[in-house]
């Protein structure tokens, strides 16, 4: 009787530990959804797709969550002839996609990983026949990319996205491609506030052989971000790129909207004056050791961010730039009024609204509900800028802030002028100021490249520079400017006492104003006249 007792005692405990690991992974199956519910929301709100459909089917040990996605055609219609015509179809695509969720607690039992969570989460990718035939042209039976999601029992967990490395040849284009693969992971806390990235790309290669080659390597994206108490979100985001090279044989026409660019990613109307055209000559350029860090703290609160940029070198054909390092600062700054004023931003309603209304809507916006941020004195520094280029450096050392700022200030321009408060220190090359003032004049008589009488370029190049020289001459004769061997340098100082160029005063409009009453208050009445 002892064995069989033995082997019920067994079976009971087996019963039992069943009976709890599928309990258990029932109540991991219901708070997994509750993750993914919150990713759904998320991606939802993201302007630039439109979710088709969504259904959220669970199971007691494994759920299915498919999502169908289209492109908000109605935020990207009037941005669609930037696109190349074989791109445009792309758009009328649906993405469609499937978590496949096996609950915990050991959700990968099944292809023995052991590793404890709530749930084991692999996205599918729906495909036609010809989109996987194309894909299959260059990562071969590979998955072209694979995601996985494994949530713990805090509701945090870790994202993985791998895209695998291919290389791609046609003999007779000459053409060839080395992707040298992608990974993503992202470590995040519950309720995707808290979250650490990690992304790496260490290269590509794009050859043709009749048009020119393209290739980065060494990409390495880090951040560590946070909630602060005011509710913005504080850390540290770092980008590293290695080296860039861009080669083009032939000339590219290029007419770039980034007025419209910056508005579909932004929101932002920015007016209808940063749309170069033009076109780009066979040309070679060349980036060097790119870094650029951010960082953001919190004391009290207020918030300060750090901003650091930098590269060893940028060749462009025979010229060459760098090292530059720029280092940038925001201090002081209202963190409940940027929360509250990044909420009021973004409920501005934007698609199919007239650009001069949704303008007239972002400034109102900024004007009610940005004051607590000039009245909290912040300020802008330029900690350090330097830039060595072929024709010498370019320097400049500075800051910008508002001391004493009232709401009544804005409704007197003067008052307002003087709660402001700059300093900057500047050098640079003759010769750069030159190219910058013979570059706007260009533009500034070139109205049609088209037309068939254009004026002198060399007459309009000689114009701009006489009178550049003309303007020099005057400043350095008054004490404004100093020029040594061909690096022209100042400083300036400006609060409510005034502005200083080069310790030298310089009358404002409303102090010329002043000044002005002032003297004809003290001059003599004029005398009667006799009779």
């Amino acid at each position: 009787m002892l064995p069989k007792r033995r082997l019920i005692i067994a079976g009971a405990a087996v019963g039992g530990l069943f009976v709890l690991y599928a309990a258990s992974s029932y109540w991991a199956g219901v708070k997994a959804e509750e993750t993914l519910q919150e990713q759904h929301r998320m991606l939802a709100g993201l302007p630039l797709f439109k979710v088709k459909s969504h259904s959220y089917e669970r199971g007691w040990f494994s759920s299915t969550e498919t999502t169908e996605l289209v492109f908000n055609r109605r935020l990207s219609g009037p941005y669609e002839n930037m696109l190349p015509d074989n791109m445009k179809p792309l758009l009328n695509s649906t993405i469609k996609f499937t978590n496949h969720v096996q609950h915990g607690p050991l959700p990968g039992l099944s292809a023995f990983d052991l590793h404890p969570a709530r749930a084991l989460v692999r996205t599918e990718f729906a495909m036609s026949d010809a989109t996987r035939k194309t894909l299959k042209t260059f990562f071969g039976e590979k998955e072209p990319i694979t995601i996985t999601n494994r949530i713990g029992f805090g509701g945090g967990g870790l994202l993985d996205v791998t895209v695998p490395s291919f290389d791609y040849e046609e003999a007779l284009s000459g053409v060839k491609m080395k992707w040298k693969g992608f990974d993503l992971k992202v470590d995040y806390a519950q309720g995707y506030q808290e979250y650490k990235t990690e992304a790496v790309s260490p290269g590509f290669l794009l050859e043709a052989a009749s048009k020119g080659n393209i290739s980065f390597e060494g990409v390495r994206y880090i951040s560590d971000m946070r909630p602060g108490n005011t509710g913005v979100k504080l850390g540290t985001s770092e980008l590293a790129i290695g080296n860039v090279q861009l080669s083009s044989r032939e000339s590219v026409p290029y007419s770039l909207k980034l007025n419209e660019l910056i508005y579909l990613m932004t929101r932002v109307r920015v007016g209808e004056f940063v749309n170069p055209s033009g076109e780009f000559k066979p040309s070679s350029v060349v980036l060097k050791n790119f870094n650029y860090q951010i960082v953001t703290s919190e004391q009290d609160e207020f918030v300060n961010t750090r901003g650091k940029v930098n590269f060893a070198e940028l060749s462009f054909n025979e010229h060459r730039y760098g090292p530059m390092r720029l280092d940038v600062s925001a201090n002081h700054l209202h963190g409940p009024t940027l929360v509250k004023l990044d909420k009021a931003i973004s409920e501005i309603p934007f698609e199919g609204v007239d650009p001069t209304l949704l303008r007239k809507q972002y400034v109102d916006t900024i004007k009610k509900n940005a004051i607590p941020l000039l009245q909290n004195n912040p300020k802008l520094l330029i900690n350090e800028f330097y830039l060595k280029m072929p024709s010498g450096e370019a320097t400049l050392q500075g800051s910008l802030g508002m001391n004493g700022f009232t709401p009544a200030d804005l409704n007197d321009i003067t008052l307002l002028a003087k709660r402001i408060e700059a300093d900057a220190k500047l050098s640079l090359p003759r010769q750069t100021l030159e190219d910058l003032v013979l570059t706007q004049a260009r533009n500034l008589f070139t109205v049609d490249h088209t037309a068939e009488d254009q004026p002198n370029m060399q007459e309009v190049d000689d114009l701009a520079k006489s009178l550049l020289d003309s303007q020099l001459s005057q400043w350095k004769s008054e004490g404004y400017i100093v020029e040594d061997n061909g690096q022209i340098s100042t400083d300036l100082n400006y609060d409510a006492r005034g502005l200083t160029i080069h310790k030298k005063k310089v009358a404002l409009p409303w102090e010329e104003a002043e000044e002005a009453a002032a003297g004809d208050a003290s001059a003599p009445a004029a005398a009667p006249a006799k009779k």
